[in-house]
């Protein structure tokens, strides 16, 4: 069995169809009211582009910012992320790096803004410093509109899981440390531990733990890639 631990919210499951994949979130996202304020303020001008680094941070304005009025095109980190923008906001353009992590969203912000352009960056308040968006050229302005809880009762239920788990796959550095402390290193020894992607792999490794990172860095790519190389258990 590959056990997936993620983040509330979700429309990036990827169309996961194995019988032995069990997804848990173990996180749940509380709204900043100020940030909600601060972004329908922002939104009273037009920008040209704007970034939108989770699913979880459109389901924070859909039906209370309308982000078409301050973003023309909207640079997402990944294409389920791409899917809640086109959900909520049809006229939004949107568009994806070819690898779906903050580095390569910040490259291709660097090649498509121009000097001193103002960019909004819309995403959680909970991000590691490998994580953060930077393009030299660009004015960006990142608002967190919210924070990532701990969900007690799911880490248990996922914690008892971990004995019959072949591997486990982390999709974000907030969700691997919060596992992480809530039932220790050694509830993972032994355990085939894959990473979304490299900022989690960064964070995972900073632990002293060796995960695997996809080609590809979704959800789907990364549980057939535990599946492969736990033999399927």
């Amino acid at each position: 069995m590959i056990l997936v631990l993620r983040g509330k919210g979700g429309s990036s499951m990827d169309q996961l169809e194995e019988d032995d994949v069990l997804i848990i979130p173990i996180l749940k996202p509380i709204i900043d009211e100020s940030a909600v304020d601060r972004l329908r303020a922002l939104c009273g001008s037009k920008r040209r582009l704007g970034v939108v680094m989770s699913s979880e941070a459109i389901a924070a304005v859909a039906g209370r910012v309308d982000i078409s009025n301050c973003i023309e095109t909207v640079i997402a980190v990944g294409p389920s992320t791409c899917g809640a923008v086109h959900a909520a906001f049809p006229t939004v353009k949107c568009e994806v790096p070819s690898e779906y992590f903050s580095g390569a969203v910040s490259k291709m912000l660097e090649e498509r803004c121009g000097p001193g352009e103002e960019v909004l960056v819309i995403r959680s308040k909970d991000y590691v410093d490998d994580a953060e968006i930077r393009a030299g050229m660009c004015s960006v302005v990142e608002i967190g509109l919210y924070e990532l809880a701990r969900d007690d009762e799911a880490i248990r239920r996922a914690a008892s899981y971990l004995p019959s788990a072949g591997a486990v796959v982390f999709t974000s550095p907030k969700v691997f440390t919060t596992f992480l402390e809530a039932v220790g290193g050694k509830a993972l020894e032994g355990k085939r531990l894959v990473a979304i992607g490299p900022t989690t792999g960064s964070t995972m490794r900073r632990n002293g733990f060796e995960p695997l990172i996809p080609a590809r860095y979704t959800v789907k790519d990364a549980v057939e890639l535990a599946a492969r190389s736990s033999g399927g258990s």
